[in-house]
């Protein structure tokens, strides 16, 4: 019998006799309400801290890009009759990057809302997994401080299975360009691709500021940013949305990270028969 009782005795003096009453009262009720209850509480307590860090992320991450569009729109207002076509379109430039790095992170906030509420989309078709890592890869060369640091050693062939193309491409995309951003402006991140034994192996290691061993327990959680990461912009979403379109696809990550040394992380999948 799982239900919790709570057996309760009285005497009662009848005169002549003495009887012992006892009086058997159904707790399972009370337990299950008092486990909801507390239950209740600890999810309220954690949205309660999700809202704060999304509040501080806000803050900090939307006032860098904002004050850039705002400084570059007043300088077009203030002087564009005095500018040539190249000098126009510098700053034009600067604010459509602003622009997507703020669409970028509200598109980062969408999908932790849609993870929240057990709605991710998962759309799995046959594609090449190698011809995706080449293709964000090729995605970062466009831009001169990563055109050369990115040293990728894939398969001789194309790399057929079954994966969600958005997921994956933001999966690789968010750890190559962690990578590239906690590293030095030189520094080689190495990202390789591999199958075997029935399983895609997906590393991405870099030589970058690491992340305190204490801390690694945390890295998937929405809005937590290691403490060494300084002035370094980041939203503490990447890694979360990142665990769970692994997860989606059946797969795993690991990561192994020591401070002022480097950090790896380790994607397996399970390859499509």
């Amino acid at each position: 019998v799982s239900e919790v009782v709570d057996i309760q005795l009285s005497v009662v003096n009848t005169g002549l006799d003495r009887l012992v009453m006892a009086y058997v009262i159904d707790m399972t009720r009370r337990k299950e309400a008092e486990t909801a209850l507390r239950q209740a509480l600890e999810k309220e307590k954690e949205l309660g801290e999700l809202k704060s860090r999304f509040v501080s992320m806000a803050s900090h991450q939307f006032r860098t890009p904002l004050a850039a569009i705002l400084a570059n729109a007043e300088t077009l207002r203030v002087y564009r009759e005095r500018m040539d076509a190249g000098q126009i379109d510098v700053r034009l430039d600067r604010i459509r990057k602003q622009v997507t790095h703020m669409k970028g992170i509200m598109e980062d906030v969408l999908d932790l809302a849609r993870i929240q509420a057990n709605q991710l989309q998962y759309e799995p078709v046959m594609g090449d997994l190698d011809g995706l890592c080449r293709e964000v890869i090729e995605d970062f060369s466009h831009e001169e401080e990563y055109r050369t640091r990115i040293k990728y050693e894939g398969p001789e062939a194309p790399l057929l299975t079954e994966f969600d193309p958005r997921l994956m491409h933001h999966v690789i995309s968010n750890l190559i360009h962690n990578a590239l951003k906690y590293s030095g402006e030189e520094a080689p991140v190495y990202v390789q691709l591999g199958c075997s034994a029935g399983a895609i192996t997906l590393s991405v290691k870099d030589q970058g500021i690491g992340i305190p061993e204490a801390e690694l327990k945390h890295m998937f959680e929405p809005f937590y940013r290691a403490s060494n990461v300084g002035a370094i912009a980041g939203t503490g979403l990447g890694l979360p949305i990142t665990k769970h379109a692994i997860d989606a696809h059946g797969g795993t990550i690991e990561v192994e990270s020591t401070p002022a040394v480097g950090t790896r992380f380790t994607i397996t999948l399970p390859a499509s028969s």
